[in-house]
């Protein structure tokens, strides 16, 4: 495509420059300074052809949206009531809903006293235990969901979904 355009604009400026050059001074003041006028053009055209880097319309927006949730769903792990991680603070310790690489969800009444910023652990069923600084995003009835200042790794998440697919030993 890019080398069609090339030869488009290369067609437009020979056109006007052999107008130009037949006709000469004939064509009147007018019609010479619009054919000058027209042939910036085309080096126009050149100039956005060799250092443009990204085309003008990016991606749809849709084919976006499902490769985020694809991949949001991919690294977010959903816990049971029964066989979730425990989150320890000084507040006490709460059980883990979901958790992902930027955050967690806990089960916690919205009137539980969390201040903005919070240091705990999480103890999570693969054996790890998670150091971790956090901010309150979102308090809900019956859950408290807090952003984590350093992403948890993805190969811990992993490790984590592996346990969760076996599933509790009985």
């Amino acid at each position: 495509m890019k080398n069609v355009a090339i030869v488009a604009n290369v067609a437009q400026l020979a056109a006007i420059l052999l107008i130009l050059f037949i006709r000469g001074l004939d064509l009147g003041v007018l019609v010479i300074f619009l054919l000058f006028f027209l042939m910036a053009v085309p080096f126009i055209n050149f100039l956005s052809l060799f250092f443009a880097h990204h085309p003008l319309m990016g991606p749809s927006t849709e084919n976006n949206h499902e490769t985020e949730m694809i991949k949001r769903e991919a690294i977010r792990i959903q816990y049971q009531e029964d066989h979730c991680p425990i989150f320890k603070t000084n507040l006490g310790a709460f059980a883990v809903k979901n958790i992902s690489e930027g955050g967690v969800c806990i089960s916690a009444a919205s009137s539980t006293p969390f201040k903005k910023r919070i240091n705990g652990q999480i103890q999570l069923l693969c054996g790890d235990r998670l150091k971790i600084r956090a901010s309150v995003l979102r308090k809900d009835e019956g859950e408290v969901v807090f952003g984590f200042a350093i992403p948890i790794g993805t190969a811990v998440l992993m490790e984590e979904k592996k346990v969760v697919a076996i599933g509790p030993i009985a």
